[in-house]
């Protein structure tokens, strides 16, 4: 990795932490919304994978990690539900009552910063101006990374939305990027199976050593115990990862974590690139302009 990227690398995690504390002050909100007008969460919760078509294909191009036959369920209820309908293809156009209703889900979260008044609006402008500069960038900048998530996310703010909005929107932007950035660093090792990628992720953070840990820290992928054992077997077969010293536990080889290592530095390669945009003075500026944003957000948040 180049020094100039290397430099930049503080930025993601300030990013993403940045973006939970969004998702703190609005998505209690939108999940009260979705039971109070009988609206499938899942409206909002895909609505960063596009709101134009569903079908396995295009959500895998975006989450190789799930299990697709929890989708194929939802593509089933959705239907029935109207909110989507059936195409020759075999893949299912998202109705426009169903945009609708994932707007004024998103909207209903967005309502709860209305009062974030901690930073003066010249610097909500100006965070609005880097941020938007370097989305621009990322959506034309060479590839790789395959343009997908950046490109098909669903958005609501605009240029006339509250600053703190248009800020909220930029940053997933972003989150989009970073993760067409990780897909195209990571698929070539794993192709489709992405269970196996997210073992070795597992293993690389020490979040989960076994498959019943896997199993219960990833429920939100849709697979089972049995599912992650078998995955763990191939990441041993392969060579990523070997038994670990305490019974029934597991660890990543040496060519396993040299494997994560790279994908993650070639992540980093692929979403700082755009970055270039800016002048050395304003990636100063952005880092000051963001910690403070997640100072403030973080207060505010505590607040209601």
């Amino acid at each position: 990795m180049n020094t100039k990227i290397e430099s930049l690398t503080k930025f993601w995690p300030l990013i993403y932490s940045i973006i939970q504390e969004f998702w703190s002050i609005t998505e209690p909100h939108i999940e009260d919304a979705a039971v109070l007008n009988k609206v499938p969460i899942e409206l909002y919760l895909y609505s960063e994978l596009g709101l134009d078509s569903f079908s396995i294909e295009n959500f895998r191009k975006r989450d190789p990690f799930s299990n697709p036959e929890q989708f194929e369920k939802l593509f089933v209820r959705l239907n029935i539900r109207g909110w989507i309908e059936p195409v020759s293809d075999g893949s299912f156009q998202v109705t426009e009552k169903a945009r609708e209703a994932a707007r004024r889900l998103i909207e209903a979260g967005d309502v709860q910063l209305s009062d974030f008044r901690s930073m003066p609006d010249q610097s909500l402008k100006r965070l609005v101006m880097l941020l938007k500069q370097i989305v621009r960038e990322s959506k034309v900048t060479f590839e790789p990374p395959e343009k997908w998530a950046i490109l098909k996310r669903f958005r609501v703010a605009n240029e006339h939305t509250p600053l703190i909005m248009q800020v909220r929107e930029h940053l997933m932007d972003l989150f989009a990027y970073r993760d067409d950035s990780h897909l195209s660093a990571s698929r070539p090792h794993f192709n489709e199976a992405g269970i196996v990628w997210i073992v070795l992720g597992a293993l690389w953070h020490g979040e989960a050593v076994n498959a019943e840990q896997m199993a219960e820290k990833m429920a939100f992928r849709g697979y089972e115990v049995d599912d992650y054992e078998i995955a763990v077997q191939a990441a041993v077969e392969i060579g990523w990862a070997e038994k670990a010293d305490r019974p029934d536990t597991f660890r990543l080889t040496e060519q396993g974590r040299v494997l994560r290592e790279q994908a993650e530095h070639l992540t980093n390669e692929y979403f700082y690139t755009p970055w270039s945009i800016l002048v050395p003075e304003e990636i100063d500026e952005l880092y000051d302009l963001l910690l403070n944003l997640r100072s403030e957000l973080n207060l505010y948040r505590k607040t209601l």
